[in-house]
Order: C-alpha cells, then sequence, then structure tokens
C-alpha cells in the first residue's frame, strides 16, 4: 500500500523548495496547479488552493490556519540530522527534537502554509 497527501497552498514553488530543501524530498513532477514531491514510498501532491471551487468543502470551511486540527507525521531514518539540517537552514522550529514518552524521536515544525509537522523515527 501507497500513501499519498495533498496539501493546498499558496504558492506552489515556495512549497516546492520548503518539501526539497528543508525536508529532503525529491521533486517528481509538476503541471501548473500541482507538484508532486517523493519521500520514499510516500508521496506528497502539492495544488495551488486558488483552483478549488468558492463551493468546495475546504473553502467553505475557511483556510485560516491551514490544516488546522491536523498533524501530519512523517517519518525519517536519521531524525537527528534531519534535526541539525533544519537548524543549520535557520527554519522555524515549533518544538525541539527530543525523544518522547514512548520511545521515538520527533520534532516540530510549521510548513509555509501553516501546516503543522512532526518529524519523526522508529
Amino acid at each position: 500500500m501507497h500513501f499519498r497527501l495533498e496539501l493546498f497552498v499558496d504558492d506552489l514553488q515556495r512549497s516546492i523548495r520548503f518539501y526539497e530543501e528543508i525536508l529532503g524530498f525529491a521533486f517528481s513532477k509538476k503541471n501548473e496547479t500541482s507538484a508532486m514531491v517523493k519521500l520514499e514510498d510516500f508521496a506528497l501532491l502539492l495544488t495551488r488552493d486558488h483552483i478549488l471551487d468558492k463551493n468546495h468543502y475546504l473553502k467553505k470551511g475557511g483556510f485560516n490556519p491551514k490544516g488546522k486540527g491536523v498533524e501530519v507525521i512523517i517519518v525519517f531514518d536519521n531524525i537527528e540530522q534531519l534535526y541539525q539540517h533544519v537548524l543549520e537552514k535557520d527554519y522555524p522550529v515549533e518544538s525541539n527534537l527530543k525523544t518522547q514518552s514512548w520511545g521515538m524521536k520527533d520534532f516540530r515544525i510549521v510548513d509555509p502554509d501553516g501546516y503543522y509537522l512532526r518529524l519523526t523515527s522508529y
């Protein structure tokens, strides 16, 4: 089974840069309204939010902040290395790297569109 997630974004190029440069995703493909980035078996579809019809569920509910109530969890093999990379890029960290009571290490950041990301390891 493969898992894909679609995030609606304001600035497609800014989001591509974030997921490539900060989190190490690989650019896969792009068209005028969307782009796909991948990390191993995880595919993330980034879509410009202006394409949504005004009656679309997400537009009716409002977009402020995007992803409210959702925590996107992405698992990395080398979480310490990723954490150092994020710090070196001077990207804001919402919650510092720590070992949780359930034994996993993680830290949290917010992407350029306000999506809350938990970056973790097994």
